[in-house]
């Protein structure tokens, strides 16, 4: 009989052992392949994008008015190296005959496009024509409209209702970014695509154009196609040229530490399958000690006996890391739709595996060996002449080493700022564990007598007898409880912290954006229905130069004198008013994330392009912001007019009366403006969708922490169903004696619930030590959160903890209660 057959027989002899075994390897593989795969899909895919997707065009021309001569389409595409595409924007209503749908779920937005079928679209046609002489929607607008190729739209404008034929239909994609359904069509406008000639035709805009988008040939020399374009821009005065910038920082500043989590979280899954892969080895070797014995004593070597253990692991190995590469393929799958989904990238995208594919196979083939060393080492060093004598049950020994150490991991996480301070803690907890589990029993013991009299006291008495094995099996569901919890926690800690910094800093009620402006704007919104006050301001996005790359700043124009009714920004350096009133004419105001993006000092100067080309602004303050992300800069409106150039303010802020809710408000400015307005947006929307993404977030992490959290059901049914084959003599005694089998079921039972208490006892208790220690460092969006936990929360993670090691316990409690004497007598 070859070595491998004889390994595959021996896992066989237990066979509920070696599948649990199994199923934890398979779990731990599968989270590790699923979340390296995931991760570097979206890095990679990210980027690229954004560049698909914001960065078709390498410069735009835009106008210090709203409009400009389409005359300088004509030079433009005259330019050696350069495709361009004259583009006008305009929001107006569809007509739809369309029972229960509102005025504002019809509310499109028209885009004018020179030309449908360049590089600088770029659209994946699904049906149509790109050359047709009609609109152009969406995959997910025709199947929300239930519209295809030919069908009619009708839609207001200024010549009354026009109507005109769509000519095809493209895979979604940002620039035509729509609702997904009507409900959603309250809170977002419809994005058609027409020839630029019938939209201006049909606004009354016959040679106006609002942009110029420029993409250098793939040949060109990119500085001299710049150089070409800033020439002609100069020689009209009111059009400028901006290079499309894309700030991955800015787009993607929370990443980071949402992959880090899930990193943390996957690999929990293969480093909890170590204990459980270590406990049934140890115990198995200790089951075979007499077996090993008499092998020695017919002249096998401790290499040979260490050769048999070692092949079974292996197979072990080879066997869960197969399935939890294929499992761990489909898990992959799942977590980039949900991850791409959270920030709200639309990307078919290939995946990257080969990262993941190495990382899991070496986990899932060293993890199981670095696990099993001590016990094949053990098997190697089994003593005939100790086996032979009577077994005498001694008192586990806890080396000092380990309490010691384990202390030291603990209070080294009050000196890291890091996430990573989930690392020592659980280390430190898991080799305290048997000490905590020892001081947990002993409370647990009269409770237990009182309520459960004979059972209960037989339970605790038995969560000690093996403490070591009792504890490994223990720490991995407190591990689990404590991870979910801190999750939990700071899902919610966040989202109340966005939240009041959100209504802090938004400026109001209602954020509104017009497609152009006109002089009467500001005041008929003052004299709107639940309107206590508004306010203009201008905005933006200036270049500026960070090591050589050019990044997009977003600089906001406000006034001092009604700052402070309007707050943008949250700042500890005075009023608003204050710190806006001293700005001089080169000074700025940087939001905490781009001053630590931009990395000087206050005093110090940042270089911003202008209207008048590229001037040094002095930065003498640093304020918090939830305008756009978190990352923009602040400037005295009579300022920003000087060095920008704009005349219009397409921005305006709106204070509600007291009495008038949030919905109101946007339906009172809606109906005023209309098809004018481009975009309206509250504070309750961005904290719906913070809020959203966040739970979304931390519901991919935690999915995988209770992926782990069932290897630890695992891992109780194994040390249940080992410790009553250890005591099934004994067992088969307490069922002659009288005895009954449900005494039998209610005593493993509550030796499993014993271990389910002590695990989410003193997991909520390192999870809370957790979530104290993140909210002394932790930012998202320069965001701390105040220490607090949810008694909800924790309610729900301790039933849950409590929950698995009943269920984890019944299939040993049911093997217990059919154990028949004549069996246990013949049992070895």
């Amino acid at each position: 009989m070859n070595l491998w057959h004889l390994a595959w027989r021996n896992l066989m002899r237990r066979k509920t052992r070696t599948l649990l075994t199994l199923i934890s390897i398979i779990i731990g593989v599968g989270s590790t392949f699923g979340v390296i795969a995931s991760v570097d899909t979206a890095k990679k895919a990210f980027p690229l994008y954004l560049k698909a997707a914001f960065g078709k065009a390498d410069y735009t021309i835009n106008g210090m008015d709203t409009y400009f001569p389409e005359a300088v389409l004509d030079e433009v595409q005259k330019l050696k190296d350069v495709t361009a595409m004259a583009v006008v924007e305009q929001s107006t209503q569809l007509r739809l005959k369309e029972e229960g749908i509102t005025d504002i779920q019809k509310r499109v937005d028209l885009k004018g496009y020179s030309r449908t079928d360049t590089a600088l679209t770029n659209f994946a046609l699904v049906k149509g024509s790109l050359t047709g002489n009609g609109a152009v929607i969406t995959d997910r607008t025709a199947k929300v409209w239930k519209a295809d190729v030919g069908d009619v739209l009708p839609i207001e404008t200024d010549q009354g209702v026009k109507e005109i034929p769509i000519t095809a239909v493209v895979k979604y994609t940002v620039e035509l970014m729509g609702p997904s359904s009507w409900s959603m069509a309250k809170y977002h406008p419809w994005t058609v695509v027409v020839p630029l000639p019938v939209l201006q035709d049909w606004f009354g805009l016959t040679g106006k154009v609002e942009t110029i988008q420029l993409k250098a040939m793939p040949e060109a020399d990119t500085e001299a196609v710049k150089q070409r374009i800033d020439e002609l821009t100069k020689r009209y005065d009111q059009i400028y040229m901006q290079p499309v910038i894309m700030d991955f920082d800015a787009q993607f500043n929370d990443a980071g530490t949402f992959f880090l989590a899930l990193y943390i979280a996957g690999l929990l899954g293969i480093a909890l399958s170590a204990f459980v892969i270590f406990n049934s080895l140890y115990v198995s070797i200790n089951e075979r000690k007499k077996e090993f014995a008499v092998l020695k004593t017919i002249g096998y070597t401790p290499e040979q006996l260490r050769s048999f253990v070692l092949a079974e692991v292996l197979l072990l190995a080879f066997a869960g890391t197969a399935i939890g590469l294929v499992i761990g393929f489909g898990l992959a799958y799942v977590l980039k739709l949900a991850i791409f989904m959270l920030f709200s990238v639309h990307e078919a995208g290939s995946m990257v595996l080969w990262k993941g594919l190495g990382v899991s196979v070496l986990s899932g083939l060293l993890v199981p060996l670095l696990a099993s060393m001590y016990p094949i080492r053990q098997a190697g060093r089994v003593s005939v002449i100790a086996v032979l004598k009577e077994a005498r049950s001694e008192k586990a020994v806890l080396p000092r080493w380990r309490g010691v150490l384990g202390i030291l991991l603990l209070l080294s996480g009050f000196l890291i700022k890091h996430l990573l301070v989930i690392v020592p803690m659980l280390l430190g907890v898991g080799l305290l564990f048997p000490y905590l589990l020892r001081g947990f029993v002993l409370l647990l013991q009269p409770v237990y007598r009182v309520l459960f009299g004979f059972s209960g006291e037989i339970a605790t008495r038995n969560l000690t007898r093996n403490l070591s094995r009792t504890s490994m099996t223990s720490v991995i569901l407190c591990m689990g409880i404590a991870m979910i919890l801190l999750m939990g926690s700071l899902n919610s800690a966040l989202i109340q912290s966005y939240e009041k910094a959100i209504f802090a800093s938004y400026g109001g009620n209602l954020d509104v954006m017009f497609h152009h402006a006109e002089k009467t704007d500001l005041e008929q919104i003052r004299k709107l229905e639940g309107v206590a006050e508004a306010e203009t301001y201008a905005l933006q996005s200036a270049i500026w130069n960070l090591d050589g790359q050019k990044r997009k700043l977003r600089v906001y124009g406000v006034g001092a004198e009604w700052i402070d009714r309007f707050p943008l920004f949250r700042s500890s350096e005075g009023t608003h008013g204050e710190v806006i009133g001293r700005l001089a004419p080169d000074e700025i105001v940087l939001d905490q994330i781009a001053y630590g993006i931009w990395g000087g000092r206050i005093g110090e100067s940042i270089s911003l392009d202008t209207a008048q080309g590229t001037k040094a602004f002095k930065v003498v303050a640093v304020v918090n912001t939830m305008k756009n992300s978190g990352f923009g800069a602040f400037m005295k409106i009579s300022d920003f007019r000087d060095h920008f150039g704009l005349k219009f303010e397409r921005n305006a802020l709106v204070l509600k009366k007291a009495e008038a809710s949030p919905l109101q408000l946007r339906e009172a400015v809606f109906n005023q403006f209309g098809s004018r307005i481009e975009k309206m947006f509250g504070p309750e929307d961005f904290v719906s969708v913070v809020g959203a993404t966040l739970t979304g977030s931390f519901s991919v992490i935690n999915f995988l922490v209770v992926l782990a959290i069932v290897i630890s059901g695992v891992g109780i049914t194994n040390t249940l169903l080992m410790n009553i084959m250890e005591r099934i003599r004994e067992l088969a005694m307490m069922r002659a004696v009288g005895v009954t089998r449900g005494q039998l079921i209610r005593m493993i039972m509550l030796e499993g619930l014993g271990m389910g208490l002590a695990a989410t006892v003193i997991g909520c208790v390192l999870g809370i030590l957790l979530i104290y220690l993140t909210s002394t460092f932790m930012e998202i969006n320069s965001l701390t959160f105040q220490f607090g936990v949810s008694g909800l929360i924790l309610s729900l993670v301790a039933l849950f903890g409590i929950l698995i090691s009943l269920i984890s316990s019944f299939t040993p409690a049911s093997r217990a209660a059919k154990i028949h004497l004549s069996e246990a007598l013949r049992y070895e």
